[in-house]
């Protein structure tokens, strides 16, 4: 039975990827947002997900509460495990819900996990329901054809949980215009619904840039990525002796990776994970672009690309949707075919021979247009404030 009152005011945050550290964590925006307007607890996993170990389960302002749910560790992204450890974090935080739901009268969860949303929306009653779509799984996992084929059955039950769970929504919120369009047609017809791109702090630096041409990649060293494109565009003659490569993270291709640059004479420099702003602002000042290459994915905005921005760098992208329009529409940088090595290659050139300079300051001017974390945040506020008048009154602050 649902015993919550129009009267309660307390949010609950559903997220297994919470990071309280980084401006680009969509939840831990989201979280701070509504805690302008009451008391939030935050359900998190005791897995560091990026950095694949177990969390230091520390209470975090302004979060009335931080819970920390057990899931089994894996090292691998792309391994039963996960699946495994995804499912737990899902039942364990629905079955928390359950039993503390008579707290709460708002409720907003990330998609994925969508097995989690499904439990928690179809438990929440008549609270506000919020979801937020920062990925849709399985569609932007890397399966290939074929897979995506054989386990077509498996991959639309999937789905299903995320479209059932859409439709329970009173508020659904998007890092994409694609991802929004996608979920609109399962929203029920109250919905209210609104596009947020990820936005972070911006990462302005002093440093001048390297002599030769620096190449960024900032983020999870997997398979998602379009990293044997760049290898082998990088391996030219006329590109490998005037261009290098920054890397800038961890994941489960580093080994692969490192090693073919290596083999193949590519100049590089690898930082390993950086998660100090001023650090990684010092280490991008001194690039000229940013690699948002993707494969075997609908994804259609990206953390890196946001950070690439907040750094004044143009890209060189691969993913379609908004980020492609957005690049074409605004000069951000240059896009091309995912897989497609010429393509790569030519706007490499065409970076190197035209400059990069008047494409830096459109970046940095869109980024404090629509993705700088103040802005972002001040937006989500908006939204909020205004839903919560129409719906529960009671819940909205004075401005």
């Amino acid at each position: 039975m649902d015993h919550t009152g129009p009267s309660m005011r307390r949010a609950i945050v559903f997220a297994p990827f919470f990071s309280a550290e980084s401006s680009a964590s969509r939840p831990r925006r989201v979280a701070s947002v509504l805690a302008d307007f009451m008391p939030v607890d935050v359900v998190t996993s005791d897995f560091d997900h990026t950095l694949k170990i177990k969390r230091n389960e520390r209470q975090h302002a302004p979060f009335a509460k931080m819970i920390y749910i057990g899931v089994p560790p894996y090292q691998s992204n792309v391994c039963a495990a996960r699946l495994v450890s995804h499912l737990v974090f899902s039942f364990k935080a629905a079955g928390y819900f359950l039993l503390n739901r008579g707290k709460y009268g708002v409720v907003y969860l990330t998609a994925p996990l969508n097995v989690l949303a499904w439990l928690v929306l179809s438990l929440a009653g008549t609270r506000i329901k919020i979801v937020d779509v920062v990925d849709i799984w399985p569609d932007v996992l890397p399966f290939s054809a074929r897979a995506r084929r054989l386990l077509a059955p498996a991959f639309a039950a999937w789905r299903w949980f995320l479209n059932s769970s859409v439709g329970k929504c009173d508020l659904v919120m998007a890092v994409s215009d694609r991802f929004l369009d996608e979920v609109s047609r399962s929203a029920s017809h109250h919905a209210q619904l609104k596009r947020f791109y990820i936005g972070c702090r911006g990462l302005r630096s002093a440093t001048p840039k390297n002599s030769v041409f620096t190449i960024a990649y900032v983020g999870n060293l997997g398979h998602v990525y379009d990293f044997d494109t760049l290898v082998d565009a990088l391996s030219e003659d006329g590109l490998r002796n005037r261009v290098q490569l920054f890397v800038i993270g961890k994941g489960d291709r580093q080994r692969w990776l490192l090693g073919e640059l290596e083999a193949r004479g590519i100049r590089h420099t690898f930082f390993g994970p950086v998660y100090d702003q001023e650090q990684l602002a010092e280490i991008l000042g001194r690039c000229h672009a940013g690699f948002n290459g993707f494969r075997d994915t609908t994804a259609a905005f990206s953390y890196k690309a946001s950070t690439y921005f907040a750094a004044g760098l143009p890209i060189v992208n691969s993913m379609e949707g908004d980020l492609r329009s957005l690049v074409e529409n605004y000069g951000l940088g240059e896009n091309y075919q995912s897989e497609n090595r010429e393509q790569l290659r030519s706007c490499i050139y065409r970076l190197l021979e035209n400059g990069v300079t008047a494409k830096a300051a459109k970046c940095r001017e869109f980024f404090a247009a629509q993705l700088e974390e103040d802005k972002i945040c001040t937006d989500i506020r908006d939204f909020l404030r205004a839903a919560f008048a129409e719906l529960r009154p009671e819940l909205t602050p004075k401005a």
